[in-house]
């Protein structure tokens, strides 16, 4: 039996962190500001990855879109990508698909989240304070979604 070398342990290293797209509507500005009653707020999230060419390198998208509507109107519509590049070393082909959806993701997102507050509080609210995220948690439903997807694809209703 030989010993694995630290050489030989999966490895996962961020190679850059940026902001890739940001846009904040301050819908009903000045109005807004006198709103005595918290928001309604619509969050959605997701995760995008893509190879980078024939190398072990990814990009890792978060994309985040909110809004807040106070009864029908829109007060603030938010919409973030924050991306990064990954490179991954001996990570068997098979799991880097949750390595990129759940480590990765979880490494970007307390960035994510940051800017999402800030954003909101420059646009002169409340800063919006994402709860944590289980990626683990998202990135099985997802393969459970894919799996029941793929058995109703297989198995047509007539």
């Amino acid at each position: 039996m030989s010993q694995e070398t630290e050489q030989d342990l999966p490895q996962i290293s961020v190679s850059a962190q940026y902001i890739k797209d940001l846009s904040f509507e301050n819908a009903a500005i000045p109005g807004s500001i006198k709103i005595e009653n918290p928001p309604t707020i619509d969050l959605n999230l997701d995760i995008n990855v893509s190879k980078l060419s024939e190398t072990d390198f990814f990009e890792v998208a978060l994309t985040v879109h909110v809004k807040a509507m106070h009864n029908a109107d829109v007060l603030f519509i938010l919409e973030v990508i924050y991306a990064g590049i990954f490179h991954l070393a001996n990570i068997a082909p098979e799991k880097q698909n949750m390595a990129l959806g759940v480590h990765c993701a979880s490494m970007l997102f307390p960035y994510l989240r940051k800017i999402v507050a800030d954003t909101t509080q420059y646009g002169g609210f409340q800063p919006l304070m994402m709860d944590p995220i289980d990626f683990s948690r998202l990135y099985l439903k997802r393969m459970q979604e894919n799996q029941n997807n793929s058995e109703s694809d297989k198995n047509p209703k007539n």
